[in-house]
Parts: structure tokens; C-alpha cells; sequence
């Protein structure tokens, strides 16, 4: 009798107990910030990963521009020529380590002005690397004013870099491949960069 008549009141103690117990309550907030901490951890490297590819990137294009706008002469012919970009892109890749520099694409051309119009401005000629389109010779090439003088001609390098994120499947935002794209102008050191003994000199009578 005397256990019946304790009971509700047992019961109500227990309640009590268990509502002020707080054990485990850190455990159990833990469990649910983890993932998003994970998630923050994990952005938090693959922007930073993003950032330093892309200032190599930049890096890379403003080079390889800078190095063919000090060459005087590519080579006699344009195998001779092309070797020797071959050589100077090479030289580039390298700036792209530790990262993957397979993914890097280079179109370097020369791009001259008119000697009557500065804004008449036509390409000279050009290279592509690694499958990257590059203007055809004699073709129309805008710059933007100030750029090339009459009669001079500039440098021209257009890049592109493929970015891989490593975690596209747990960080949200990070969704497959992301194409990056640059550009470089360079005014050749001396009077212009000769390619395959054209003697910089513009021939489109041919088209």
C-alpha cells in the first residue's frame, strides 16, 4: 500500500530528474553542427584551392606573353618557329605546379596596326596549344584604343583553364568543372617579334 500511495509522487520526481538532466546535451548539439562544420572546413579549402590556381593561371598567361614579346626571332620557318613556342610553353606549364597544367590552353599571336590607322589592326600571325582556338592570319583583331601605335604591332596571348573542384559532391556551389579565361598584351622589346622569316612584315594580298 504504501508503494501505490509513493508512486505518483515517484513518478513525478523521475520526470523531474529527467527533465533537468542535461548529460550528453553537448554530444548531442555536436551532432548536429558537425555537418555543417564539415561543410565550412571543406569550402573553406576548395576556395582557397580556386584562388591560387587562378593567380597562377593569371600568372601563366601574362608570362607567356612577356616571354615571346622578348624574342626578336621565333625561327626561319614556321616549324623552327613553332618549336620554339613549343620550348617557351613548356617553360609556362611549369608555373602551374603543383596543380594540373594539362588543362591549360594558349593561343599566342601577333597582332598588327596599319601604318595610315591605329585602329585598323589585323593579325600577323599565330599558334594555338593545346587545342585552343587562335585567330587566322590577316584577320580583323580589335584592341582597345592606345594599345598599338601605327605601324606597330603587339603580343597577344588568350588562355584558358580548366578548374576541377575536388569536393562536387559535398560542397553546395561546387558543381562539375569551371572554366576560367585570360588575356595578355605585350609590346614585343624590340621592334616586333619575327615568326617564320616574315621579317614582320603584314602580306594579306593572299586573303
Amino acid at each position: 500500500m504504501v508503494f501505490f500511495r509513493n508512486a505518483p509522487r515517484c513518478g513525478r520526481h523521475a520526470l523531474i530528474r529527467v527533465w533537468r538532466c542535461n548529460d550528453g546535451m553537448a554530444a548531442t548539439e555536436f551532432a548536429f553542427i558537425a555537418p555543417l562544420l564539415v561543410l565550412m572546413y571543406l569550402g573553406t579549402v576548395e576556395v582557397s584551392r580556386a584562388i591560387d590556381i587562378d593567380r597562377q593561371f593569371a600568372s601563366a598567361t601574362a608570362m607567356t606573353s612577356d616571354l615571346v614579346a622578348r624574342e626578336e626571332n621565333l625561327g626561319d620557318t614556321q616549324a623552327e618557329a613553332d618549336a620554339t613556342l613549343d620550348g617557351i610553353v613548356q617553360s609556362v606549364q611549369h608555373v602551374m605546379h603543383p596543380y594540373d597544367p594539362d588543362t591549360l590552353k594558349l593561343s599566342i599571336f601577333s597582332v598588327k596596326a596599319s601604318t595610315e590607322d591605329a585602329t585598323d589592326t589585323k593579325v600577323e600571325w599565330s599558334y594555338s596549344h593545346n587545342g585552343y582556338s587562335a585567330p587566322s592570319k590577316c584577320s580583323s583583331y580589335p584592341l582597345a584604343p592606345g594599345v598599338v601605335a601605327e605601324g606597330e604591332s603587339v603580343i597577344v596571348v588568350e588562355a584558358s583553364y580548366t578548374f576541377n573542384p575536388l569536393f562536387t559532391d559535398i560542397v553546395p556551389g561546387m558543381s562539375g568543372q569551371i572554366t576560367w579565361n585570360d588575356k595578355s598584351i605585350h609590346s614585343p622589346r624590340n621592334s616586333c617579334v619575327d615568326y617564320a622569316g616574315n621579317q614582320c612584315l603584314l602580306d594579306c594580298s593572299g586573303g
